[in-house]
């Protein structure tokens, strides 16, 4: 007997294992993106710290009074040292609504070493 086209099994077994791969291959995504935006988060806050550094190195005055002191984003923003949107807002890269503006940075001048160092205050 000579056969045409694939029977109804054949055609279940493929679609059975289309939906195992479709479903490993989105749990993996989804994983990888979750992670990712934690990471993002992480590195926005590495980024204000390091030129909240390079701020305060700058600005040295900063420190003749007392050898801790905060700034805010929008001090960083308006120095020209970190780039806001159109409005010029910092803004969470996981929820652009979040407005990080207000965000504070605590430096520390260590006089014997020289150094100074940013901590995003959360």
């Amino acid at each position: 007997m000579d056969k045409l086209g694939y029977s109804k099994i054949e055609i279940l077994v493929v679609i059975v294992l289309l939906g195992i791969v479709a479903f490993i291959t989105i749990n993996k995504t989804s994983y990888a993106f979750a992670t990712n935006q934690a990471d993002a988060v992480n590195e926005v806050k590495y980024l204000i710290e390091i030129q909240a550094e390079d701020y305060a190195k700058a600005n040295t005055s900063l420190f003749e009074e007392t050898k801790t002191t905060y700034i805010s984003v929008e001090d960083l923003i308006k120095a020209g040292y970190l780039i806001g949107n159109d409005a010029g807002l910092l803004t969470d890269p996981t929820d652009s609504s979040k407005n990080l503006n207000d965000t504070k940075v605590r430096l520390d001048y260590d006089e014997k070493e020289n150094s100074i160092k940013a901590t995003v205050v959360d």
